[in-house]
């Protein structure tokens, strides 16, 4: 009979992927430590949107604490999942305090496109409509994202400031304490990460607030003190399945391009990011497929359905699990381990809601920057990618994530129409361009 241990390595393939349960133990500490400013920068932003920021801390715990341990277990690959950067700007910034979309419609409209990543993922869909999609805008959508989190962490840390027309913004006032605090973080984090420092962004969030302690403002330090190390966490509060479901029906006109965009941002990112930490981990079929993509792409879908309910907005898969890749991490050990980490954490909620958002908004401009990147693979010789792509990010960096993407595929459909190259475009884009172009014709944004 098999000792619990022979079990555990038959389950996870330990043996066969040449790993041990004390190296994927290492690799989730590695994993967590890249990953853990989740719990920062998310509440947040969350409490932007007038969400309570202690129990969006719970949530986003135990939403990355379940969901994680669940890819470990249904698709056995190394990937951790938490609510996503991108997604939660697009929920606080664009729906809710943009649009004036009620929290609790925002909810529902993450609910309806987890259902539709589940259906479009089970059905085989989801893959049709990713290689439909303009690659250059897949880029720009997520290099757009990126300039979209940039432009708030600079808002937030006061480094840009709105200013009068015909300018958008300018710079703050730099010699102030709490900005020159924001400031500094920017290239101490960039500085982390060129030298592989693990947790460099957490690193850096850790030593913004020490400094706080001795930053003097109108009601005391910039960095309260906490009422305690550890505490039992907040629980759930009115967030728990507040979300309105029929949102989605009763408010089409505004929050059809807002779901899609929230559906297009999970179907490129984590698709994309699952395929190159499985090919990074060599957990690829002879074809390099990813292993299980069924499994690990309906446990994204349940993950983003699951965070809805609980009260938060998507969550995805994170590439920070590179890190624990590297680290030798190759079964769904490593997003078990990472889960019950998160678990954890819940007890050191006292620490985590006095950090201040001048300490997270170095992170989120690194973030930012992270996925700008992407813009890099853009063909700009192509003078309707490129152009398609350039408005696309621009738009969305100064008016919505869900504008610019809309815009910009519209522009791409109608420009290769008159350049004869209608052919090169997938009859689907065209009817994802088609709808579109209907919203903004029937139906314009309030």
């Amino acid at each position: 009979m098999p000792t619990p241990m022979e079990r555990v390595d038959r389950f996870f393939e330990l043996s066969s992927r040449g790993t041990t349960v004390q190296r994927e133990l290492l690799a989730a500490v590695t994993t967590f430590a890249t990953m853990s400013y989740i719990l920062v920068v998310h509440p947040l932003i969350m409490s932007d949107a007038g969400m309570d920021r202690a129990q969006v801390l719970t949530i986003t715990a135990v939403v990355a604490g379940v969901f994680s341990i669940l890819m470990g277990l249904m698709a056995n690959l190394p990937i951790a999942v938490a609510p996503g950067m991108g997604a939660n700007g697009l929920v606080a910034y664009t729906l809710i305090l943009g649009l004036g979309v009620p929290w609790q419609g925002a909810l529902g409209l993450v609910f309806w496109s987890g259902v539709v990543f589940l259906v479009l993922t089970l059905t085989g869909i989801r893959r049709l409509l990713l290689d439909a999609f303009p690659d250059a805008l897949r880029r720009a959508l997520t290099a757009g994202i990126g300039l979209f989190i940039m432009f708030i962490g600079l808002k937030t840390a006061g480094i840009v400031v709105a200013a009068p027309a015909p300018s958008l913004v300018q710079i703050g006032v730099v010699t102030a304490p709490t900005v020159l605090l924001a400031l500094s973080g920017i290239p101490i984090v960039m500085g982390l990460m060129a030298r592989r420092v693990p947790g460099a962004i957490i690193l850096t969030i850790i030593l913004l607030t020490a400094i706080g302690f001795f930053i003097p403002t109108a009601t005391g330090s910039l960095t309260p003190m906490p009422s305690a190390a550890l505490a039992q966490p907040t629980g759930f509060g009115d967030l728990w399945l507040a979300l309105d479901f029929g949102y989605l029906w009763s408010h089409l006109g505004i929050a059809l391009p807002a779901m899609l965009s929230l559906v297009f941002m999970d179907l490129f990112s984590s698709l994309a990011a699952m395929n190159a930490l499985c090919q990074r981990a060599g957990l690829v079929d002879d074809q390099g497929a990813m292993l299980k993509p069924t499994e690990a792409l309906s446990a994204d879908a349940m993950a983003a359905i699951g965070a809805s309910l609980a009260g938060t907005s998507t969550a995805i898969c994170f590439g920070e699990s590179a890190a624990g890749i590297e680290s030798g991490g190759r079964t769904g050990l490593v997003a078990i381990f990472v889960g019950l980490f998160f678990f954890l954490a819940l007890y050191l909620n006292p620490l985590i809601l006095i950090i201040p958002a001048e300490a997270s908004a170095p992170a989120l401009v690194f973030i930012g920057l992270l996925m700008f990147v992407e813009v890099a693979r853009i063909d700009f010789s192509d003078v309707i990618t490129g152009g398609a792509a350039t408005l696309t990010l621009i738009l969305m960096a100064v008016t919505s994530i869900s504008d610019g993407m809309a815009i910009g595929l519209i522009v791409y459909a109608i420009a290769m129409v008159i350049t004869g190259r209608a052919r090169q475009v997938h009859p689907i884009a065209y009817g994802l361009a088609v709808v579109l172009g209907a919203y903004y014709v029937l139906l314009p944004p309030l």
